[in-house]
């Protein structure tokens, strides 16, 4: 039998393979996109810190942001429903197994806060002009504070499997920031203090996990969890073929489906919107979108960035949905209706207007927030509306 290091190199390489074969279509999809984004934020990045004044809490900001990153540490296990069974006999030896998962969660997780402490440096340069000694110890910080995070929340999911994760990850989060806080501050002493009582909590955490069996069942179940968050998120981009759409009723929307008039050439209609309200994936894809282009309009001061960000996100809304309902990925009972095509087709153009509106106009009410923008409510209804007309098209919709 293979030794458990071999059997985590193996997943580890079926698993970069899985996020590289998908990922690939995300960037292939939209890296204009990020692009633009990027120099845009960039760009009123560096406008802004010519005019931030020297009272800005920047030390607190760049602490509370990162502090909280590096206290969301779950783990990577790679584990499997059948490593219940399998690796039963093995647990004594599942050491070399974990400290290989330990490692890679935590390179995993902490470039991306390096990377935003970095981004950070040019504010904390302009508000508090800090010298190379506090942005190296804050540097070391991070390093440290993300290793310490990843052994406490490792050691938490062995020992209590769920229970008391929140006020564990409270607790962390509090003592994160403070001890980041303090190092940016240079106050070396309180840094090591603070480093201290995390570490030690965490000495206490694992000498309890120590007693107790590995929970393979629910180490599965997350890894399960994380992993279908990663494909609904992928596909968002491309088809993936054995994603399963989550249902809820969500009966307070019921009012919806009733405002439709009881006529038999309103069936098609009826079945998409009731879809679209019980469907996870359909109705968390507009809501997000929305939200994001309510916030663009509300507080972004650049009337072209503004432009320009609503569009994009009104062709991503009515492309997106338009794709979820005439994808031929899932077969729905209610296609076997005896209503004609054409029926499908009107009923489909009706819900994506609808949304379309509806998102406009809560654009053009967040708008407000600075001076009403009306041509952002007629941008999303341009854009959207071209994007229903002349997007592909199946021949066949699955409402």
């Amino acid at each position: 039998m293979k030794n458990l290091e071999d059997i985590w190199a193996i997943r580890f390489k079926q698993y970069l393979r899985e996020l590289f074969k998908y990922l690939r279509f995300v960037f292939a999809t939209s890296y204009i996109a990020i692009i633009i984004v990027l120099g845009f934020a960039v760009s009123y990045y560096g406008k802004w810190l010519q005019v931030v004044t020297q009272d800005f809490p920047a030390e607190w900001i760049v602490s509370t942001i990162c502090g909280a990153l590096l206290s969301f540490s779950r783990p990577t296990t790679l584990i499997r429903e059948p490593d219940q069974v399998y690796f039963l006999q093995l647990e004594s030896r599942m050491g070399a197994y974990f400290r290989k998962a330990i490692l890679w969660t935590y390179w995993s997780q902490i470039i991306s806060v390096l990377v935003i402490y970095c981004a950070a440096i040019p504010l904390l340069l302009t508000v508090e002009n800090p010298s190379l000694w506090k942005i190296s110890l804050g540097f070391s910080a991070i390093i440290i504070l993300k290793y310490v995070n990843v052994r406490i929340e490792f050691s938490n999911h062995w020992k209590y499997q769920g229970d008391h994760h929140f006020i564990n990850r409270l607790l962390r989060i509090v003592l994160s920031i403070m001890t980041l806080k303090l190092a940016i501050e240079g106050q070396f002493l309180g840094f090591i203090i603070f480093i201290a009582i995390l570490q030690l909590f965490e000495y206490h955490l694992r000498k309890k996990v120590m007693l107790e069996p590995i929970p393979f069942e629910y180490f599965s179940k997350i890894e399960r969890a994380r992993m279908t968050r990663f494909y609904r998120l992928v596909n968002y981009f491309t088809d993936v073929p054995f994603l399963r759409e989550n249902i809820s009723r969500r009966a307070w929307l019921g009012f919806v489906t009733r405002l439709i008039r009881y006529d038999q050439k309103n069936t098609s209609l009826y079945l998409m919107i009731r879809t679209f309200l019980r469907t996870d994936e359909s109705i968390y894809l507009w809501a997000r979108l929305t939200i994001v282009s309510a916030f663009v309009a509300a507080f972004v001061t650049t009337p072209f960035v503004v432009w320009l960000l609503v569009s994009a996100l009104s062709f991503a809304t009515i492309y997106q949905l338009k794709h979820m309902f005439i994808s031929t990925r899932n077969i729905r009972m209610n296609t076997f209706y005896p209503v004609p095509a054409s029926n499908h087709h009107t009923a489909l153009q009706k819900l994506l207007r609808g949304l379309l509106v509806l998102q406009a106009c809560i654009v053009l009410l967040s708008s407000f927030f600075q001076s009403p923008s009306f041509l952002c409510f007629i941008l999303i209804i341009f854009v959207g509306e071209m994007t229903i007309r002349f997007t592909k098209q199946n021949k066949t919709i699955n409402n």
